[in-house]
């Protein structure tokens, strides 16, 4: 699955003028990062008057002054990563890019409520609420003498809004995506339970910091990290034949846009083509479909008469899918473009799939990589299913591409 990494890069210098402070002092910085590099950095900033109104609010409700600001330092970076997380998975699964490469979230007086709901509070994964009202902990230790039977399989103990505030375990908004398997008991007096606490947690990667579970979360430990992931979409199911009959339509319609007499694939027709309607079990079969499928692809043949004027051959059509994109660019319009790149980027994938297992590449991942890029994260074992998968977003390539064509057809 396509994954992003958010990690916590410190705070913003503070910049107070001559002696004057003009913001709050706790401007928290983030970095998301993809396949290790840089993508975007943000800073959540308040303003020295919205510190001042969220602190004293904060000392109304009979918070410390210290305790205020600690509360108030811990919302902004909750509001940090309710804002990012959205736009990052936004980002993956539309696979784009944000417009620009860093930002400032300024925050402020008309941002104090929301700020001030956060210190109210607590999100947490393991809280399950069954009818009518009543509330449970599914973190319970096999030691925590207060559970009272499972939810979903998992032990659970009754608990309540209050108790999960003060509990240990931070708020799933910013806890670390490495902590595993907490473990959280019930304290329990003659008159009834009157604490939750987090007594043990594992770590993914098997960092001894966890031993400090509240600190594992955003502006604790350094080695904290959020991982975000989106599912790929599903491929498409599609019938054996349909991947052929998918070529022999888009080439209809090609002939139709442009030269009935001058068909987009050099050959008569893949209708029939036994090798793209097999199956596969093995990997060797797997390898011997997708060769089979990418030398279609490379069987396109744009007419150089339907290239763009002044178009340079020589340097810029390297293979039959930049002489496809030189003439749909050239011939569509714009609006079309983003599908039309879209499809042919997915098919470009599959001869790079084809390369990297043919020719041992490994560089940008290598097989694996490009796999991946086409949503398959089980091959090895399952290569049925990656062949499927390949089929499916070959197919679903050249639909889009054909119903873009026609459109451009039909156009008054």
């Amino acid at each position: 699955m396509p994954e992003a990494v958010i990690t916590f890069a410190g705070l913003m210098p503070y910049q107070g003028r001559s002696g004057v402070p003009d913001i709050h002092e706790f401007c928290p910085c983030l970095i998301v990062r993809v396949d290790g590099e840089q993508l975007f950095r943000v800073h959540v900033q308040l303003t020295w008057e919205g510190s001042v109104n969220a602190t004293r609010a904060l000392e109304g409700q009979g918070y410390s002054a210290e305790a205020a600001r600690n509360a108030l330092n811990d919302a902004l970076l909750r509001y940090g990563m309710q804002r990012l997380e959205p736009l990052v998975k936004d980002w993956l699964s539309t696979s784009t890019k944000p417009q620009q490469a860093g930002d400032l979230w300024e925050l402020t007086t008309e941002d104090v409520p929301r700020l001030l709901s956060l210190t109210q509070q607590k999100t947490c994964s393991y809280q399950v609420r069954t009818p009518p009202r009543d509330l449970y902990c599914i973190a319970a230790s096999e030691s925590d003498e207060t559970a009272v039977g499972t939810v979903d399989g998992r032990r659970a103990a009754p608990t309540t809004r209050a108790f999960c505030r003060n509990c240990d375990l931070p708020h799933t908004d910013y806890i670390c995506s490495h902590l595993t398997h907490p473990s959280v008991v019930g304290l329990k007096v003659m008159t009834g339970i009157v604490d939750r606490r987090v007594m043990s947690a594992l770590c993914d990667q098997g960092n001894k910091q966890v031993e400090e579970t509240r600190l594992c979360r955003l502006g604790g430990h350094e080695c904290w990290q959020r991982i975000v992931e989106v599912e790929p979409p599903a491929a498409p199911t599609v019938s054996p034949l349909e991947l052929a009959e998918a070529f022999d339509v888009l080439d209809a319609v090609w002939r139709l846009a442009f030269d009935k007499k001058k068909p987009l694939l050099s050959l008569g027709t893949v209708a029939t083509s036994a090798a793209l309607s097999l199956n596969c079990a093995t990997r060797a079969e797997f390898e011997t479909r997708l060769s089979d499928l990418a030398d279609l692809i490379d069987r396109i043949k744009v007419d150089d008469a339907h290239l763009k004027p002044g178009t340079d051959k020589a340097k810029e059509i390297k293979g039959s899918l930049d002489a496809l994109t030189n003439c749909l660019h050239h011939h569509l319009p714009p609006a079309h473009h983003a599908t039309v790149d879209k499809a042919i980027k997915t098919l470009r994938t599959i001869r790079q799939a084809r390369n990297a297992e043919q020719h041992g590449i490994t560089e940008g991942g290598g097989l694996t990589a490009k796999l991946r890029d086409l949503g398959i994260y089980d091959a090895p074992p399952n290569w049925s299913g990656a062949w499927d998968v390949v089929r499916g977003r070959a197919v679903e390539a050249l639909t889009n591409l054909r119903h873009e064509l026609m459109a451009w057809v039909n156009t008054p």
